[in-house]
Formats: C-alpha cells, sequence, structure tokens
C-alpha cells in the first residue's frame, strides 16, 4: 500500500516555512532551508509535503532523508553486498547524497548530526559531489541539492559551519490564532480518517500550484536586478554585519526567485525587504541595525557630544568606560590580553578528576577514552570475508558523540573592578572560546553584578557571538552568587532530553559573596544549599579563584570546598 502524503497546500500556519520551501523549488542554487521551531508544529510534515507537490512536476525528484545515525557508507555509497556475494563483482552502490542529487536532502534534528557526517556534508556542497573509493573502485559523485533541515533549538545549536550552508532559515511557532488552530485540527483528523479522500479535497489547490511553480521556473531566467537593488543589498549586508558575501548573493537570488513566484520580471526593494529575513537571520551580528542602512555622509557621522568621550586620549589602557542605570554607577572593562585559557573535556564520571582547567596550555576536546565500541558490523565483516576469504569480527565504526555545555558564572561585582580582575576574566574566557572553535561545545554565561545575576548569552556554539556579549559587560555592585546558580538551574532544564551532553560549571569570583535572598541563612549558605539541592546533576564544576589583593581571604577556596568542587588560583 502506497504511503499518503498530507497536501502541502493544506497545511496552515507555516506561510514563511512554505515560502522559503516554494523558493527552493523555484531556484535550487537558494541552498535549501533551515527550519527552528517547537515540537509539535509539523515542521517535519511540511518537509515531506514537498514530494506530494513536485512528483507531477518532475516524476524523478527526490526527497532524501538523511538520518543522523546513519553510517558512512550508507551516506556516501559503498559496494553492492549482493552482487558481491553472489556474483563475486564490485559494483559501487550510491549513497544518500548521490541519490539526492537534483533533488531535496532533508534532515530532522539537524542539531543533533555527529561531527563526522557534519564534514562530510559541507565537502559534498561545497564542491557539488565527491569522489567514492571503495576496495580500488574510485568514481565521482553528482551530489547537488536542496538542504533542508529542522531543529528544536532547545536540544542544542547547529555548528556555525554548517548553518552557513543553509541558504534561508525560518522560525516556526505554535500558532496563537484559535481559528487557525482549529483548522489544523479539523484538516489533521480529516486526513487520518481517509488520507485518499483527503487528498482528492486539495488536489485543484495542489494543481494550481504546481502550475504557478513551473511559470516561476520559466521566469526566473528573465528577472532584471536594477543597480538600486545592488546598492540596498549590500548597505544592507554590511549594516548586519555579516561575514563574507554569501548573504549578499543569497539575498539577491532569493528575492529574484520571489519576484518570479509573485509574475514580476524587475526585482523591487519590496522583493528585498521580504525575504531579507529569511536570508539574514542566521547571519547578522548586527540584528537591529537602522532601518535605512547608512552611507559614509556626514550627515550621518555627527560630531561627539562634549560629555561623550574622543578619541584614545580619554579612553583607559584597557577600553575603560562609564555607565549609569538610574542612581547604580558600573565601569565597562575591556578584555585584557592573556595566553591563559582553559582546557575543556568532557568528564568521566561527576566525580572526575581535576583536569577541568589547565594554564597557559590549551588541549583540544577529548572523548572518553574509556569508552569502547561494541558489536559488530556485519557489513564490513562479509565484505572483508568475501573479497579476503579469512574472518575477522569488524567492530562498528566509533564517532565523537561526546557534547560539552559550558557555564561561564561570572563575577563582576565592584570588588571584581578592583585591579582590572574582570578584564582577566573576560581575556582567558575569550582565549579559552577561540580555542575550542569548531568544537562540539555551547557555551552561556551568566554574569553577577549589582547585586543580580544576568544572563549575558544563553547557550550557542558561536564564540564571537557570546564574547560579544562579554564585552559590554559593565561590573559593579554587590555579588548574589544564589541568584546566578538559579540562572544555571534554569538553563541546564533544557538539556534534560539528552544524556549525551555532559555539563559543566566554572565560576569565576574572588568568593565575596555579599548579597542574596531574604532569608536567616548568609548569602554564602544559601548558595551552598541551593548548588548542592538543584545543581547535583552538573558533571563539574570549578571555582577559579580572581582575588589579586595582597592579603589573601581565601574565601573563594572556602567556597569550593563547600561546594565540593575542583579550585584554581587564577
Amino acid at each position: 500500500m502506497k504511503h499518503k502524503t498530507f497536501p502541502f497546500s493544506a497545511i496552515v500556519g507555516q506561510d514563511d516555512f512554505k515560502l522559503c520551501l516554494i523558493l527552493n523549488l523555484i531556484d535550487r542554487s537558494i541552498g535549501g532551508v533551515l527550519a527552528l521551531g517547537d515540537k509539535g508544529t509539523g515542521k517535519t510534515t511540511t518537509v515531506r509535503a514537498i514530494s506530494h507537490l513536485m512528483n507531477p512536476i518532475k516524476p524523478d525528484f527526490r526527497l532524501i532523508n538523511l538520518p543522523i545515525g546513519a553510517s558512512e557508507d550508507r551516506v556516501l555509497g559503498s559496494i553492492d553486498l549482493e552482487k558481491l556475494v553472489n556474483d563475486k563483482t564490485q559494483i559501487l552502490q550510491k549513497g544518500l547524497l548521490a541519490q539526492a542529487h537534483q533533488g531535496v536532502l532533508y534532515i530532522d534534528e539537524v542539531n543533533l548530526l555527529s561531527d563526522y557526517l557534519i564534514d562530510i556534508l559541507l565537502d559534498a556542497a561545497a564542491t557539488g559531489g565527491y569522489y567514492l573509493e571503495r576496495e580500488g573502485l574510485s568514481n565521482w559523485q553528482e551530489s547537488q541539492f536542496a538542504l533542508v533541515g529542522t531543529m528544536n533549538p532547545e536540544e542544542g545549536e547547529l555548528r556555525p559551519q554548517l548553518l552557513d550552508r543553509f541558504g534561508l532559515s525560518v522560525q516556526v511557532v505554535t500558532p496563537q490564532d484559535l481559528e487557525v488552530r482549529k483548522t489544523i485540527l479539523r484538516h489533521r483528523l480529516a486526513f487520518d480518517q481517509n488520507p485518499a479522500a483527503f487528498q482528492d479535497r486539495f488536489s485543484a489547490e495542489e494543481q494550481a500550484l504546481q502550475t504557478r511553480i513551473v511559470e516561476a521556473q520559466r521566469t526566473l531566467p528573465n528577472v532584471e536586478i536594477p543597480d538600486t537593488c545592488y546598492d540596498w543589498v549590500t548597505r544592507t549586508c554590511k549594516a548586519h554585519e555579516v561575514e563574507g558575501l554569501r548573504a549578499d548573493i543569497l539575498l539577491l537570488k532569493t528575492a529574484k526567485a520571489y519576484a518570479a513566484w509573485q509574475g514580476d520580471t524587475v526585482i523591487s526593494e519590496m522583493h528585498l525587504q521580504t525575504v531579507a529575513p529569511f536570508v539574514l537571520r542566521h547571519r547578522s551580528k548586527n540584528p537591529n541595525p537602522p532601518e535605512t542602512p547608512p552611507s559614509t555622509t556626514p550627515e550621518n557621522n555627527p560630531e561627539p557630544q562634549a560629555n561623550e568621550p574622543q578619541g584614545e586620549d580619554n579612553a583607559s589602557d584597557n577600553g575603560k568606560m562609564h555607565s549609569s542605570t538610574g542612581s547604580d554607577q558600573t565601569q565597562v572593562f575591556g578584555q585584557a590580553n592573556t595566553a591563559q585559557a582553559m582546557n575543556l573535556q568532557p568528564k568521566k564520571s561527576p566525580k572526575a578528576s581535576r583536569q577541568g582547567i589547565k594554564l597557559p596550555k590549551i588541549n583540544t576536546l577529548r572523548s572518553d577514552p574509556n569508552q569502547t565500541s561494541t558489536g559488530v558490523d556485519v557489513y564490513q565483516t562479509l565484505r572483508h570475508y568475501t573479497l579476503r576469504d579469512k574472518f575477522k569480527l569488524i567492530p562498528p565504526h566509533k564517532e565523537a558523540k561526546a557534547k560539552l555545555w559550558v557555564y561561564f558564572l561570572v563575577d563582576s561585582s565592584g570588588s571584581m573592578a578592583r585591579k582590572k580582575q574582570i578584564s582577566y576574566t573576560k581575556g582567558i574566557i575569550a582565549h579559552t572560546l577561540e580555542g575550542h572553535r569548531g568544537q562540539r561545545i555551547c557555551f552561556a554565561a551568566i554574569a553577577l553584578l549589582q547585586g543580580q545575576a544576568r544572563v549575558c548569552h544563553s547557550l550557542t556554539q558561536d564564540p564571537q557571538v557570546l564574547l560579544a556579549s562579554l564585552e559590554r559587560l559593565p561590573t559593579g555592585g554587590k555579588t548574589n552568587l544564589v541568584a546566578g546558580l538559579q540562572q544555571v538551574h534554569q538553563l541546564m532544564q533544557s538539556n534534560r532530553s539528552s544524556t549525551q551532553i555532559q555539563q559543566q560549571l566554572y565560576i569565576f569570583t574572588d568568593g565575596r559573596i555579599n548579597s542574596g535572598n531574604q532569608s536567616q541563612w548568609s548569602p554564602t549558605e544559601q548558595a551552598i544549599h541551593y548548588y548542592h539541592t538543584f545543581l547535583k546533576s552538573l558533571h563539574y564544576t570549578l571555582v577559579v579563584d580572581t582575588e589579586s589583593s595582597f592579603i589573601k581571604l581565601g574565601k573563594a577556596q572556602a567556597l569550593a570546598n563547600q561546594l565540593g568542587s575542583d579550585y584554581q588560583v587564577l
């Protein structure tokens, strides 16, 4: 019995996602779509509906699903096992990447894809194909596809290298409009009850979409791009501080496809404004630039005000600036230059050995050496026996699945301004992030200042984003450690669904805990109690002592002893 697919035109509440998919069908060179959103919002249903929409237009259209646990042979291809055993001949069998040529490669939960598969995917996407080499055979496999991925950001973020490969991105949220929700319920129940009848009900709308897509594909080569559009695109991308020129190119390509979809033959600013969020959402380092990108004319560069710092003469050697929030005076210190960094790696157990921080050496992320491969790779074992006439058990290919979530809890109270300990702390964190760039580590930063705790940035794999938030971090007020631990606990809740992710906490403080909640306990006692009650699932904790006074009070070391954590003097 043939599987029935939900009609594309029957999907409601996902207009942006559907538009992005259609634009990729019109121009495959756009590079695909990344859909981020809540669980149960129909992201996968929408992607699978593409095949139902495109098969009448292009019978050989392929929508290939890449499982996140697929093996190398499954992804790249292998020797046909049946031919090898029965005929003693080696015939190359296409992998998923080659099967997706001229179609769509779909990855659900793409953020959980292993580093090994991500590297393979990036290589194929960059070259448009790959050489498949197996047992002396070598063959070029064409692999040009539109990459479509779906993910729930709560389960972890995507590596920046792969994130940039998605031409467009869209946020899929749970609909709040009651009429939309009721329509979704009616459609879903009707489809489940009688799929064939439901498809027939929307057949006319499907045909209208197919006709419009074909017409847009024909119109696309004739769409003109005025010079004013080039100016708008370059200024907008510059204002968003995107890296490279991929965003500029994709913005023009996407606007051109959208113009063809609308039946227009000339791109206008309206087309560009409509598709710009799809192209820039996952690339922008300045999400809120001025509405009109600034030019270099003098009108857009007014003279600094009398009370503003002008030039280097009014700045300190560490980039210190003064700011005020109400009646509270704070200071902002830039990061200090340092070669020291932390060595982040998975621990063998919650009671791990003291290896969390090593100064000044930086080591790369290492998986637990005690983890051993179990089981047998049946295919590789059989192939080895057939080709070499020798029996040998081949274990499955081991891939590093370890992943870290690292929380930096930074004391940014007034005492950290003394001798600029906060600058040194920022410098070490910056060097640590740089040394672990590209690895499967998510970072978050929480600051303690003004008697409160502030999340500088939630979990991210982009070091530049976290560094930017730390650079702007002010210093002043009292230290409320229990508030910071509460913020760490809230961030940890999003990791409950994954057992392969290790979570580590690094506390930078001089130990002067002088603020807390209203309680009969002291601020330090409150923090100790909260840690042992709610943060027992942490795999590793380190207290980094930033005290620089001539007379050492030893409060940070006492804190580490009470937490039962490791301790390091900065």
